[in-house]
């Protein structure tokens, strides 16, 4: 399946990751665990761009954030620079990290999903 620009504004259900990723992986999974046919590669695609993983831990994740964010706005300022920018550089860290996390997920499932077709 050829990726289109749609594809890559796109995000899936973890949201931070586009749809034009989960095409390239499951093209590579697919092509790794030798699945040729058209029609499995697209239902994996679909399945995984609807996948969305257990979220757990949310009132803790949400003060770690926070407490992380308002914190490095502190120190930030505590050190001379805007605190904008350390609230800034601290999200965009999150967010890295988010990003890696939703990746995972993404990897861990379509893992589970090859083996229910080879099966």
């Amino acid at each position: 399946m050829p990726i289109t620009w749609r594809d890559r504004i796109t995000p899936t259900a973890v949201g931070l990751v586009s749809r034009a990723w989960v095409i390239a992986e499951v093209a590579r999974a697919a092509d790794r665990a030798g699945i040729a046919d058209a029609a499995a590669r697209d239902r994996l695609i679909e399945a995984l761009v609807g996948y969305e993983p257990p979220r757990t831990h949310g009132i803790r994740n949400n003060a770690i954030v926070w407490v992380g964010l308002i914190g490095s706005a502190m120190l930030a300022g505590a050190i001379g620079l805007p605190a904008w920018a350390g609230f800034v550089a601290a999200l965009a860290g999150f967010l890295l990290i988010a990003r890696e996390l939703a990746v995972r997920a993404l990897r861990w499932r379509l893992a589970q999903l090859l083996a229910e077709v080879r099966a």
